[in-house]
């Protein structure tokens, strides 16, 4: 079985192909912040990523027409969490939403359109689904009341990753997922540090609505008065302004390239700017490690940190010695997207997760 997988971020789309449970490819297509914010469609934004996509498969020489499963996630709200199969329908409801979540929206048409390609040019039946991965179920009240009538929190962060690492950490100390309190911090493109209570997310920032530490891309929580000047001053249209907070702040806004080796190599190079910033946002990670401790009131096992940046150990070393007084600190590389949504599309096609159709009454 062929299954081929792929993950619409802000800046970037990651793919990989599977054969028989092996990857025989995997891929991150890096795409300017200016064009994709140029693309205000779902449809559009998806299109483009898609054909970066694809042209990269043929090079690649993989026979799309042995693909048998196509799978993505989203994480747009709309549904309750569950396996989705991709259809117009879903293509339909997914086409509508803010330019903020474009890039997991432009995923479902993704799905929809390489599988119409696929099923229409090969002899073959390749199935698309989405992995909806909202979890408000699961966020404890106290958690969604904002400090301001009628805004609720909705947190949306990286919940494939979390669990990946939460579920590794459960294997390798010999405890079941429901034993354990965890911090957990993914480090990548946009970095989001979660409270893990007994198998439940809790809490968690919501990065791509401002919150949090900076990342490499986004601007993370920024001084209310100073955002709302900014937002009027006339200098800057809505857009311009979404673009600063999700896609061109933290390392892109003060160092000019959120890309890993890039800065990686700068620090090598004793770039003091750049060890500066790098400082700066470990201590605003540490900060938001705290707060999750506080979220499950000090029980606090283990502090986990995952994702494309906890390879960058001068970055981590710099959180680890301001956390180490709340728990033991570990990195871990196996909170992989990429992987974990494979294995839950091999699990799906062997009935072991149920498929749900959009607009289903028993949901």
């Amino acid at each position: 079985m062929k299954i081929l997988v792929f993950i619409s971020k802000v800046s970037a789309t990651e793919f990989a192909v599977f054969d028989d449970g092996v990857q025989v490819l995997n891929k991150s297509l890096e795409h300017p912040a200016p064009e994709l914010h140029a693309l205000l469609a779902p449809n559009e934004q998806g299109q483009f990523r898609l054909n970066a996509m694809m042209e990269v498969l043929d090079e690649q020489e993989i026979d799309l027409g042995l693909i048998d499963i196509i799978a993505t996630q989203t994480e747009c709200r709309d549904l309750p969490c569950g396996i989705y199969l991709v259809n117009r329908l879903l293509v339909d409801c997914f086409s509508r939403g803010s330019i903020e979540e474009n890039h997991q929206r432009a995923a479902i048409f993704m799905a929809w359109t390489l599988t119409e390609f696929i099923n229409g040019n090969y002899d073959t039946e390749c199935i698309p689904i989405a992995v909806e991965l909202a979890i408000e179920s699961e966020i404890m009240k106290e958690a969604v009341l904002s400090g301001l009538k009628g805004v609720t929190r909705i947190p949306v962060f990286h919940v494939f990753s979390h669990r990946a690492a939460a579920a590794f950490y459960a294997w390798e100390n010999n405890k079941g997922v429901n034993d354990i309190r965890l911090v957990i911090a993914h480090l990548g493109t946009e970095i989001s540090v979660v409270a893990y209570d007994r198998g439940r997310i809790i809490d968690s920032n919501s990065p791509l609505d401002g919150e949090g530490p900076f990342s490499p891309s986004t601007s993370g929580t920024l001084p209310a008065d100073a955002l709302v000047d900014l937002c009027f001053s006339g200098r800057y249209d809505m857009d311009e302004m979404l673009e600063k907070v999700t896609a061109a702040g933290g390392l892109t806004a003060h160092l000019g390239s959120g890309k890993l080796s890039v800065i990686q190599e700068s620090w090598h190079e004793e770039d003091e700017k750049t060890r500066f910033v790098i400082r700066a946002m470990a201590g605003r990670v540490a900060k938001e490690i705290g707060a999750r401790a506080s979220a499950l009131r000090g029980k606090v096992d283990g502090i986990i940190l995952t994702g494309p940046w906890a390879v960058f150990t001068e970055f981590t070393d710099e959180i680890e010695s301001r956390v180490r007084w709340i728990a033991n600190t570990k990195i871990s590389i196996y909170g992989d997207e990429i992987f974990l949504l494979a294995n839950t599309a091999m699990e799906m096609f062997r009935g072991n997760i149920k498929l749900f159709l959009y607009g289903e009454k028993d949901r």
